[in-house]
């Protein structure tokens, strides 16, 4: 993660907790992290973090479903669309983003319905294999796998070229 990164997340991560603080939370950082402990007396204590790619962004743990934790989460969204001035969107709404193909060797992660996610890229296959055995090894549940990636209009474009 760049550092200008880092910074970024720190100052969002001290505006929710101005919020949470003026909603009688307890907000205590946790050194060396993007992380805070959330604390109200008479209910749960919660840890705000921000988990690194493949999610990149905020969580609340534990996970638990009920209307309280759920209440705070909301609160901890309009906080981060103030900050970001952009609007949060609903995960029907979710898009993929827009691939990075100056990499073009990229780790994907298979999903149901003959679907993939790409995990990461990368402009060297070595690079790639070594972060894939790095998943593999730390995530054993889930299969990685290492391919070239060129969009399909770039791909159209050289095989035009060899037409000619």
């Amino acid at each position: 993660m760049k550092h200008s990164d880092w910074l970024r997340l720190q100052s969002e991560g001290e505006n929710i907790c101005a919020t949470m603080r003026q909603q009688g939370y307890k907000c205590h950082k946790q050194t060396r992290r993007l992380s805070w402990k959330l604390c109200k007396e008479g209910q749960d204590d919660y840890i705000l973090i921000f988990a690194p790619a493949p999610i990149s962004d905020w969580t609340l743990i534990p996970n638990k479903t009920n209307p309280e934790r759920q209440q705070l989460w909301q609160l901890i969204e309009r906080t981060l669309t103030n900050i970001r001035r952009e609007v949060i969107k609903t995960p029907q709404e979710l898009r993929s983003p827009v691939e990075d193909y100056s990499r073009p060797w990229a780790i994907i992660r298979h999903l149901p319905d003959a679907r993939r996610y790409t995990v990461a890229r990368f402009a060297n296959r070595q690079d790639a294999e070594d972060h894939r055995r790095f998943l593999n090894r730390f995530i054993p549940a889930v299969k990685f796998e290492v391919l070239f990636d060129i969009p399909d209009e770039q791909l159209q474009r050289t095989s035009y070229k060899k037409e000619d």
